[in-house]
């Protein structure tokens, strides 16, 4: 309650105490009129008494009233004066914690990057490879489908090999018998080369003719050179094995890297080639990989504009199925030559987040930043 309020109220109970005691008096000097002779004066004494201690007291009330709000304000001054006194008297540490909590209570500030051109281009996979075999098989077994994640060496398919385990086993059975004659071939010549020193040494004491030390020596030449033809022989069927065997691997097709199928070619009982198709029925390959870690974007810049784009520029890339989606991202490089046709420079530009949704040959849109 304000001191305006207190003094109004005060007011009006004076006024209407005067009004009821101006009645009450009226009325009892009208009924003791004709009592009274010579007693006029006496009430009008005693009426003036009675206002003045109304009037006192009501003043005495009002200054008590001034005098209380009077207080309060000096006391709610006095407050605020030691809340300022104490907020500059407090400590570093202090003060930083009522920044901090002042920083955070403030609303953000949010800055939009200025765009310099806009420009519209295609996810592209910079790694992709159409996976297929380096001989010629029918296909007995693909063990791949569309969508699905390989490992670098892992099957997706096998090809008829029984040729080539035959050949295999045809290389280590040579590779066995020329080993057999090149063993007997040291032995013959280690017997050779002893007879040989004992020749000599009879020949030393003139117990055997020179011809015969001489035959030796020739036979035991002969024998070494017939050595060193059976361990060639050997050499060459082991190189034959190796053959064999790179033959047999490869009638297993495996992934080259680590991606995701994204195509299935050929299908069981097709005959698939190492070189190019002659046929309807002659695939080249078994499926096609992209590597999703490889993927980019590649986009079409027009000559005109091009000076608005740098390698290492940050771009904001949105894709045509999410336009809600702003993916971060970062030229690459230009490429260093032009279209005539179109009159455009193409740009590469890396993808700064990944996500599975991101897939080859979606189109997207960019918007080249200012720095």
């Amino acid at each position: 309650m304000t001191f305006g309020t207190v003094y109004c109220s005060l007011c009006r109970l004076f006024f209407h105490y005067l009004i009821s005691r101006r009645i009450k008096m009226n009325q009892a000097t009208t009924n003791i009129a004709a009592l009274t002779i010579d007693r006029h004066s006496k009430p009008q004494q005693l009426r003036l008494p009675i206002m003045k201690i109304t009037a006192v007291t009501i003043a005495v009330a009002l200054l008590s009233l001034y005098f209380l709000n009077s207080q309060t304000s000096i006391a709610q001054a006095d407050n605020h004066q030691q809340t300022l006194k104490s907020t500059s008297t407090s400590t570093p540490m202090q003060q930083s914690i009522a920044a901090d909590q002042l920083q955070k209570n403030r609303a953000p500030v949010t800055t939009t990057p200025t765009k310099v051109l806009d420009a519209s281009g295609y996810i592209i996979a910079r790694r992709v490879a159409s996976v297929s075999s380096r001989v010629t098989g029918k296909l007995n077994q693909l063990y791949i489908e569309e969508g699905q994640h390989v490992t670098k060496n892992q099957v997706l398919a096998e090809l008829d090999d029984e040729k080539a385990k035959i050949s295999y086993q045809l290389a280590l059975a040579e590779l066995s018998a020329t080993q057999a004659m090149a063993n007997e071939a040291k032995v013959s010549l280690r017997y050779q080369q002893q007879r040989l020193h004992r020749n000599q040494e009879l020949l030393q004491k003139n117990l055997i003719s020179k011809q015969l030390s001489d035959d030796s020596e020739v036979k035991t030449a002969q024998l070494n050179a017939q050595l060193k033809n059976k361990m060639a022989l050997v050499s060459l069927a082991e190189q034959k094995v190796d053959l064999a065997l790179y033959q047999l691997n490869h009638h297993k097709i495996r992934a080259p890297f680590d991606g995701v199928v994204i195509s299935k070619n050929a299908q069981v009982g097709e005959l698939i080639s190492a070189g190019s198709a002659s046929g309807g029925s002659i695939r080249t390959g078994v499926g096609t990989i992209v590597d999703m870690d490889s993927l980019e974007i590649e986009v079409e810049v027009g000559e005109s504009y091009i000076n608005r784009v740098y390698a290492g520029q940050l771009v904001q890339a949105t894709l045509d199925a999410y336009p809600n989606w702003h993916i971060n991202s970062k030229v690459v490089a230009i490429i260093p030559t032009a279209d005539r046709q179109k009159a455009s420079i193409k740009v590469r530009i890396k993808l700064l987040e990944k996500d599975q949704r991101i897939f080859p040959d979606m189109g997207i849109k960019v918007s080249f930043l200012k720095s």
